[in-house]
């Protein structure tokens, strides 16, 4: 054979040896990776510093009604920024993740506050921070929005001792009467120093620099092509297959919308939980699912088994009287899940999480109450 035809004809078999599956190089145009970048608002610039006195705010009881709740007692590094129950114990609670007691039952189950700085991100990767969809509803835009809710919140963090008109006020005067915090302030906002305003510009930089950017299908996607398994490329051509991206795509594998699904109520709550008000849901990121089981709104499914049955049977009516079948969502009715496509699904989704993130534990607070509240 000419030796040059042999190049080429070698050529050609290698190249067709490492070129990307059709299939599969759609599907990860459904997605796509984190940015490496965080975007700002325009009005709370990042520093080291102010996301320094945002982790302190972040550890500390002092933003609480009664002093004994801090915004990690339920978003703990341990478990992901997120915590190990089903729904959240509040106010009076003692303890930790799934040992926590006693308290005010919250109805719903906590989110991670990890990658929340991308809520909102496009397909095309584009996203403004001062329009970022949170919570399970999408009641607030903005993780400076975002950070006061929990503090006005009677079952979270405020208790019934002061109102929901004051209690702002009285943290802010608490915080005035801290030296430390008074000179934290000064340092990162100037002349404005504690104010409302600048305690959710804190405690927004600081969450909005606790990312997990770098997974194993980050790394693939960003042209790694051993970063993923066989099994796991399976199951994220699987997951796009049975219908999963309807819902669950872009980088943060979420459409951030709202969805009348038919999960099963939690028997911990007196009365059913109307979402919107109409029993719909936001649609959640998918990433670094391992760490913050367990799943959906109210906790109640402890595996990722579990939901890939449920969503299976998602179009059943007996799943959940108190949703109208009229109301249900009709991308519940393009779901097919195999069983035999569960567990390549699930790898996939486990090759999502990113164990590098801010695990520190601050042990001292400039309030000097225990570091985290209660949770000892």
């Amino acid at each position: 054979m000419n030796q040059s035809i042999a190049i080429i004809i070698f050529s050609i078999l290698c190249f067709c040896a490492c070129a990307p599956n059709p299939i599969e190089l759609e599907t990860e145009n459904l997605f796509g990776s984190l940015p490496k970048e965080v975007n700002h608002p325009i009005d709370n610039s990042p520093t080291m510093e102010k996301a320094l006195l945002g982790k302190k705010l972040f550890w500390d009881p002092i933003l609480s009604g009664s002093k004994d709740i801090a915004c990690v007692s339920c978003h703990h590094p341990n478990d992901g920024y997120a915590e190990q129950l089903d729904l959240s114990i509040g106010v009076g609670g003692v303890g930790l993740s799934e040992n926590r007691m006693n308290g005010v039952q919250v109805k719903r189950n906590a989110p991670t506050i990890l990658n929340t700085a991308y809520n909102g991100i496009s397909s095309e990767g584009e996203f403004n921070p001062s329009e970022a969809p949170m919570f399970w509803d999408n009641r607030s835009s903005s993780l400076e929005t975002q950070a006061l809710q929990p503090i006005l919140s009677a079952e979270e963090m405020r208790g019934s001792e002061i109102s929901e008109l004051d209690i702002i006020d009285t943290i802010l005067l608490r915080l005035q009467n801290i030296p430390e915090y008074v000179s934290m302030f000064h340092k990162v906002f100037g002349e404005s120093g504690i104010s409302e305003e600048n305690l959710g510009k804190a405690i927004a930089s600081f969450e909005r620099s606790l990312t997990a950017n770098d997974s194993k299908f980050d790394q693939y996607i960003n042209g790694d092509a051993s970063a993923l398994s066989s099994l796991e490329i399976r199951g994220m051509i699987n997951f796009t297959e049975v219908g999963c991206a309807n819902c669950h795509s872009g980088p943060m594998f979420s459409d951030f919308e709202l969805h009348v699904l038919t999960v099963p109520e939690n028997d911990k709550l007196l009365e059913a939980d109307r979402g919107d008000g109409n029993f719909a849901f936001r649609t959640p990121s998918l990433r670094n699912l391992v760490q913050t089981a367990p799943y959906m709104h109210n906790g109640i499914f402890e595996t990722l088994e579990e939901v890939m049955e449920f969503y299976d049977d998602a179009d059943d009516e007996s799943q959940n009287s108190n949703v109208p079948s009229q109301n249900r969502d009709e991308k519940l009715e393009q779901l097919n899940i195999p069983d035999d496509k569960v567990a390549s699904i699930i790898a996939f989704l486990k090759a999502l999480d990113d164990d590098n993130f801010d695990k520190e534990i601050i042990n001292e607070v400039p309030s000097k109450l225990p570091a985290g509240g209660a949770i000892n």
